[in-house]
């Protein structure tokens, strides 16, 4: 979720270990201090991105000639945007908040779930949901796989996966766990627990920053855990990779066979989810993938399902300026 304030560079000996890379494609670059958090994409190959740094959710047309980033909508009373989720076909919910980005925490009470409806003739409707009581951080977010009602919210702080029904509001914790939680207050990703979610059938998958895993659970219609919590990949054990990796958000690919998470420093991870073999490929690229914080498949196209968009959360001048912020795609 957060950049890392220095970059590694693999050794040789590694590099030589990591497979070719695919194509990679810059799509926009954002001007300085945007430090850009979440994707969604649209059934149109519209990329919707959120920034925590400013309160404004922004649409770029990937195969625009030239594309750019228009402002959909400003959410006032906030200062920026976490995750964003399709819950009905172009509706997205999306959650707002005061942030502290040094702590990437919310102001206790500030975060907000609003939903922005695209099917209106007259332009995105954008219409509140819920204000967050008690939680300092909605990460990840995605719809419930069976349970249409339902929004679920990765709490990087508390250790916890939250449930937000999409008609009334009302919201409360599903469930948590010590396998969701941080491992302390240091930046570099300890400060986040459960960070990424993603679902398909009856299985919620997530990211834990801190403990460095990609893991999953099956669930039941109200979130409810039915099983164990069960570890898929570590990113220590990537292959080619020096071992200080943090797992950030997750992209499944329309089969459901690979999961794609977006890593810091620079890294794309792709996890096989079929049997008990759960290969890993690695694709690093210290000049295109700055710190990445999400991923999210293309759509409208069979060209589009197979690129990858990743985005960029950026990198620190000397100054302690955030640049390089955007959006990348990987064309695998």
């Amino acid at each position: 979720m957060r950049p890392s304030t220095a970059l590694f560079l693999a050794s040789a000996a590694m590099a030589q270990a990591v497979p070719p890379n695919p194509p990679i494609r810059n799509i926009f670059t954002f001007p300085r201090n945007h430090f850009i958090e979440n994707i969604a994409v649209r059934s149109n190959s519209q990329l919707l991105v959120t920034s925590m740094s400013v309160p404004h959710l922004f649409a770029i047309d990937p195969n625009a000639a030239v594309p750019n980033a228009t402002i959909i909508h400003t959410f006032t009373n906030s200062t920026g945007l976490a995750g964003i989720a399709e819950v009905t076909p172009d509706v997205f919910a999306l959650v707002t908040g005061t942030w502290d980005l040094a702590n990437t925490r919310a102001e206790l009470g500030s975060l907000a779930v609003w939903k922005v409806n695209f099917n209106s003739l007259a332009g995105p409707q954008v219409s509140f949901l819920t204000q967050i009581a008690n939680s300092t951080i909605f990460n990840g977010l995605v719809r419930h796989p069976t349970n249409p009602r339902l929004l679920l919210a990765a709490d990087s702080a508390l250790g916890a996966v939250w449930k937000v029904d999409l008609l009334t509001g009302t919201y409360g914790v599903a469930f948590s766990s010590p396998l969701l939680a941080p491992t302390g207050t240091a930046m570099e990703g300890l400060h986040l627990g459960i960070n990424g979610l993603t679902a398909r059938g009856n299985t919620l998958y997530f990211t834990n920053s801190a403990q460095k895993f990609f893991g999953k659970v099956s669930i039941n219609s109200e979130g409810v855990p039915t099983g164990p919590i069960q570890v898929i990949s570590n990113s220590t054990a990537a292959p080619g990779t020096p071992g200080n990796v943090v797992y950030d958000d997750i992209a499944l690919d329309k089969k459901g066979k690979v999961a794609w998470i977006a890593s810091h420093p620079d890294y794309a991870v792709g996890v096989r989810l079929n049997g008990n073999n759960h290969a890993q490929r690695v694709i690093q690229n210290s000049t295109l993938l700055l710190n990445p914080t999400a991923a999210a498949f293309g759509r409208g196209s069979r060209k589009e399902e197979r690129t990858l968009y990743i985005t960029n959360g950026g990198e620190f001048t000397p100054e302690f300026d955030l640049i390089n912020e955007g959006v990348v795609a990987i064309d695998l």
